[in-house]
């Protein structure tokens, strides 16, 4: 009676050890955005602002002209200079000039998509007042009118354009400017960064090294002789792996063409090429960096098909079946009862476990 009550208990676990190779990685890789076909990368942006109040000495007569970063894209296939001072338009009319001299590259071709070519510059109001603190534009440059790169080259607002100002303003010692300024961008450094990971999709891997902040000049939004409102803008830039993919590009590195899976990603370390000019506020559409560290590489395989394959087998079938299984090195099943020698054909008794 015991015998048969015992055979309705019949359970089997089975443990698989996955075959397995351990590589000490320093290789460089080049990824492009939104790439479908191999290595890609994506950018995760997160904005912040925060205000501070500081005490005051007086008041002044102050003259301010807004400034911002833009980003001047080509789309012609030669390079273009642009020397300091030339002129950026807003659709509403309002004049910008870029504040340096810079060489906006050709458009060029990746993955089968013509890319404009891009540079980012500071621009500053032709005029102070606060009506040229204007959001998010696009710009066109008014000395190419009447030429066809009036419509091929031009500009869009990478930061706000803040600091316009025409009328009396409570004066801050440059001092406290410049001391409040650091501990307003340091203190949104360490909050931007608390952010952004909570945007980064669980199929993705994000490294710390990669993120970058980019700042608007602080800007004095209000006050009086007893204090004044100073207001810091910031944005912070994730680089973004998918996980699969990343694995993937560095099995590739020794020859595997197996579906793979590498379970310490995260512990490698991430760094830009030394050669890199990589701006991710930018158009940037390649990607050059390098990974060092120790990379575990696990094989896998399809565990709910093994399963399937050895309901109802003895011991020793299931122990041929196994070996047809390239990706697993070695396994270990233990039925129950003891006398029991069978793996059971009910999926809900067996338990696949993987070492």
């Amino acid at each position: 009676f015991a015998f048969c009550v015992s055979a309705l208990f019949k359970s089997a676990k089975i443990t698989v050890t996955p075959k397995q190779q351990q590589v000490h990685l320093s290789s460089n890789f080049t990824a492009n955005k939104n790439d479908e076909s191999g290595l890609s990368f994506q950018i995760v942006t997160i904005n912040k602002d925060i205000q501070k109040t500081v005490a005051t000495n007086g008041q002044t007569n102050v003259q301010k002209k807004a400034s911002g970063t833009v980003v001047i894209f080509n789309n012609t296939t030669l390079s273009q200079k642009l020397v300091a001072t030339t002129r950026l338009q807003t659709p509403e009319g309002f004049v910008f000039r870029i504040n340096t001299a810079v060489t906006v590259p050709a458009k060029q071709t990746v993955s089968g998509s013509v890319v404009p070519g891009s540079v980012s510059v500071v621009a500053t109001a032709d005029v102070a007042g606060d009506k040229y603190n204007v959001g998010l534009k696009d710009f066109t440059i008014p000395g190419f009118k009447g030429d066809p790169k009036y419509s091929q080259i031009y500009a869009r607002s990478k930061t706000p354009m803040t600091g316009g100002f025409s009328g009396v303003q409570a004066i801050i010692s440059p001092q406290t400017l410049a001391s409040t300024t650091a501990e307003m961008q340091n203190s949104l450094k360490t909050s931007l960064a608390t952010d952004i990971v909570s945007q980064i999709p669980a199929n993705f891997i994000f490294y710390k090294n990669s993120m970058s902040f980019s700042f608007a000049p602080i800007s004095q939004v209000s006050g009086s002789n007893s204090g004044a409102i100073l207001d810091e803008k910031g944005t912070a830039y994730a680089i973004i792996f998918d996980r699969g993919i990343l694995s993937r590009s560095i099995a590739s590195l020794y020859s595997i063409t197996d579906t793979i899976k590498i379970n310490s990603l995260d512990t490698l370390n991430f760094a830009y090429a030394s050669s890199s000019t990589f701006d991710p506020s930018g158009s940037a559409s390649t990607l050059n960096f390098s990974l060092t560290g120790d990379a575990n590489i696990i094989w896998v395989f399809d565990a709910n098909k093994l399963k399937t394959d050895l309901l109802g087998l003895s011991k020793n079938q299931a122990k041929t079946v196994i070996t047809g299984y390239p990706a697993i090195t070695e396994a270990w099943i233990e039925t129950n009862p003891f006398w029991n020698q069978t793996i059971p054909s009910d999926p809900k008794k067996v338990e696949l476990l993987t070492k």
